[in-house]
């Protein structure tokens, strides 16, 4: 069953949920180096390990404990931004799928229902 994050993202599909479900220090690392070179930060292999944001549990990655996409919707009760009424309009999640275009259908799918 796949899980979505609050984005729209796949979390099932996530290197860091998949690493984390599987103890695959390989991609830990892999990913990791990815990540660090991507987006300009460090991510040390050992931060590589999520849940989903949809967990109630410690393990998420560094971002997803920040992200104001994910404190927005879960502040609204929500669990993912497709329940809301101002997704349209909202500049929170247009802006991520700016940057995560890959999101939108997700949650365009889950509106839909």
């Amino acid at each position: 069953m796949e899980m979505i994050a609050a984005c729209g993202l796949a979390c099932t599909t996530c290197p860091a949920h998949v690493a984390g479900k599987t103890a695959d220090r390989a991609l830990q690392e892999k990913t990791a180096a990815a990540w660090s070179a991507a987006y300009g930060i460090e991510v040390k292999p050992e931060d590589v390990v999520c849940d989903g944001c949809q967990s109630a549990g410690p393990r998420l990655f560094s971002h997803c404990t920040v992200c104001d996409v994910r404190a927005c919707a879960h502040g609204k009760g929500y669990a993912t931004c497709a329940e809301c009424d101002e997704y349209n309009e909202c500049k929170t999640i247009n802006g991520f799928f700016g940057f995560c275009p890959e999101a939108k259908p997700a949650l365009d799918s889950l509106r839909a229902k």
